[in-house]
């Protein structure tokens, strides 16, 4: 196929423009982003919930606004709201890992670790060399072994069986002291 010189140099300038404004439109994503956590980060939790519903208002199918307005929200004890903001945006977008593991920990918390542990495998699905779901999935094995040795040192039954799972939870705990007690959340880097 021959194309028109002028063609060819017009659609370079047309690729180059569209290069420049994507550029131009992701540093301005990332100032409006950076102003929100800014006030995230000083305690200006309302602030920073109205600035980043601007921004989703102004763009709405962008993923990482409703990321931060679900940190945001799980900030501010509404894990309830957090939790079904998390479930639209994993509807949304599945293969986002981070929504899975902000769902996780939320889950967590509330000491729901089989479904925490659903979510952070689904997170590795999205994503496997996603370092935060991975550690977080680390602590949530831990926090399943120290049920079920808790489990299995308060059944009755065999007693060696019972000693060897207290002894297990004692050195469980020992080792956990230097471990984060609770996952991580992902704080907001969303890419779609």
């Amino acid at each position: 196929m021959t194309l028109i010189p002028g063609l060819c140099r017009l659609r370079r300038a047309c690729v180059l423009m569209a290069l420049l404004l994507g550029c131009a439109c992701g540093l301005a994503h990332a100032d409006a982003l950076d102003q929100v956590r800014q006030l995230q980060a000083a305690g200006h939790l309302e602030q920073a919930l109205q600035a980043v519903r601007g921004l989703i208002r102004q763009h709405p199918g962008d993923p990482q606004y409703q990321l931060t307005e679900a940190l945001i929200l799980q900030q501010q004890h509404h894990d309830g709201q957090a939790i079904e903001l998390l479930r639209t945006l994993i509807r949304r977008y599945p293969e986002l890992p981070e929504p899975y593991n902000n769902l996780a920990v939320l889950y967590a918390a509330r000491g729901e670790t089989h479904r925490a542990l659903a979510s952070l495998q689904m997170a590795l699905r999205a994503n496997p060399d996603y370092a935060t779901a991975r550690a977080n999935l680390g602590d949530v094995y831990l926090q399943l072994a120290e049920q079920s040795y808790r489990q299995a040192a308060a059944s009755a039954g065999d007693a060696a069986a019972q000693a060897h799972a207290r002894a297990s939870l004692q050195r469980l705990q020992a080792g956990a002291e230097a471990a984060p007690p609770m996952p991580v959340p992902s704080t907001g880097t969303a890419t779609h």
